[in-house]
């Protein structure tokens, strides 16, 4: 029952597009339906979304209107071709630094309107939206590392309240706190892996329906449904190293345009012997490296190498972060030949930056 309603309520849309577009005097010269319907992640009860460009001298009109069509509701968004057209190429053309970090908080309207035409349907076709999903498609390595990088960032932002909470025992507010966390770690996995939709709530569908060999999705639901208050604050310091892995994977695997299944391993090792990096740190991609960013702290840059190094501290030994190495190299270009002489003089100049250490790194123990 659920896809025939699907089914009607995207013929709806295409109705109502079409019928827009039949106006000579609309000024209308694109239209195309996108959002989580189109996209394939939507169900019987969400809206059935239409974009409607406007060419170049033409009125807008009102911006968001509401249609019932054949019973289904439709919204309708209008925007001026030339303003789609900006976002795009500020997308496409965007490189994160470390004097342009605040630059990521005001993109998410940017990345979700764009991100939509990845997965759009053109009904009304015209040359510049031709020009313009070409351009998209042209840039997605860049959009994709932009995606992953607002994920990161937006992790940053809801960090310092669930320390402070956990740190209090107050694991109510931690726990919901920690949703919103572990909910932008799934969408830096889901972008790193090809699948760009952008809003948060059908993340679930999205790592179902591209799945990454060996990424527990078990552990995700743990700590993202909240159960981990069951296990007291301790269980606070997993849910972080959990979502800094997500991010730091993300990070580099994208960038090595490599899958996310080579990574070996995304649940913590034995703590016996195992090196284990600083929690604290939102990893960023920019365009000379991984950026470690501590708010209102420390800002450490690494090579790839070193950051590959960095991010399998999560309790390995060193026999066992060599290994990994080893194993990576096959799908990472960039290790290869990394001797075990190299790897443990990485380990050694991390840990002399307190990037990691010999036992786990206690967040809640800053607060």
């Amino acid at each position: 029952m659920g896809s025939l309603v699907v089914a009607e309520k995207l013929a709806a849309a295409r109705k109502l597009g079409h019928a827009l577009a039949a106006d000579a005097d609309s000024g209308i010269d694109s239209v195309y339906t996108g959002g989580s319907l189109t996209a394939g992640l939507g169900n019987a009860t969400s809206d059935a979304d239409v974009f409607v460009l406007v060419a170049p001298g033409s009125a807008i009109g009102e911006q968001t209107t509401q249609y019932s069509v054949d019973g289904h509701r439709v919204d309708v968004e209008r925007y001026p071709l030339t303003e789609i057209e900006a976002l795009v190429a500020e997308l496409a053309e965007f490189e994160l630094r470390r004097d342009n970090l605040p630059t990521l908080h005001k993109l998410p309207d940017t990345l979700d309107l764009v991100l939509r035409l990845v997965s759009a349907e053109t009904l009304v076709g015209s040359e510049r939206l031709t020009a313009l999903r070409e351009r998209v498609t042209e840039s997605l390595p860049a959009i994709r590392r932009t995606a992953v990088n607002h994920a990161a960032i937006s992790i940053n932002g809801y960090l310092e309240d669930f320390l402070g909470a956990a740190a209090e025992g107050d694991l109510d507010t931690a726990a919901f706190t920690g949703q919103s966390l572990v909910a932008y770690a799934g969408k830096a996995v889901a972008a790193a892996a090809g699948d760009l939709y952008f809003s948060n709530k059908w993340i679930y569908k999205q790592l179902a329906r591209t799945p990454i060999e060996g990424f527990p999705v078990d552990l995700f639901t743990y700590y993202q449904r909240g159960a981990w208050t069951a296990d007291g604050t301790t269980a606070a310091e997993g849910l972080a190293l959990f979502v800094q892995t997500c991010t730091a994977v993300a990070q580099l695997l994208c960038n090595a345009d490599a899958p996310l299944a080579a990574w070996p391993g995304w649940r913590p090792g034995p703590a016996e012997e195992g090196r284990w990096r600083s929690t604290g740190f939102c990893v960023l991609r920019t365009g000379d490296g991984i950026l470690l960013h501590w708010e209102l702290g420390r800002q450490l840059l690494l090579k790839e190498a070193p950051a590959f190094v960095w991010a399998l501290c999560d309790g390995r030994s060193v026999d066992g972060i060599v290994e990994a190495v080893r194993q990576l190299s096959d799908s990472v270009p960039a290790l290869k030949g990394l001797s075990r002489v190299r790897i443990e003089s990485i380990l050694t100049a991390l840990q002399t930056k307190g990037l990691v250490g010999t036992e786990p790194f206690s967040l809640l123990s800053t607060v």
